[in-house]
């Protein structure tokens, strides 16, 4: 019995880990999202100039917030703090 008990508890984690981390991503991203929203609007010029410097064309601010917090939060929740 403790072997089955085992194996479920592998699986559950093997199943629900995967999807933490997505969820999690996703959650930053709509965070990041907000953050370029509000910080294009009060800095307009500085987001045109970064993104147009960065990938050639201007890019709404969001978008790059959106992207930032996608990326930051996949690897916050993938890289284990060590104190």
């Amino acid at each position: 019995m403790a072997e089955s008990s085992r194996g479920a508890a592998l699986f559950g984690i093997v199943l629900v880990g995967p999807i933490l981390f997505a969820i999690v991503a996703l959650i930053a991203m709509l965070f990041g999202a907000a953050a370029g929203w509000l910080g294009g609007i009060i800095f307009p010029q500085v987001f045109d100039r970064l993104t147009a410097l960065i990938f050639g064309e201007a890019i709404p601010a969001w978008q790059l917030g959106a992207m930032l917090g996608f990326v930051g939060g996949f690897l916050r929740a993938s890289i284990p703090n060590r104190k």
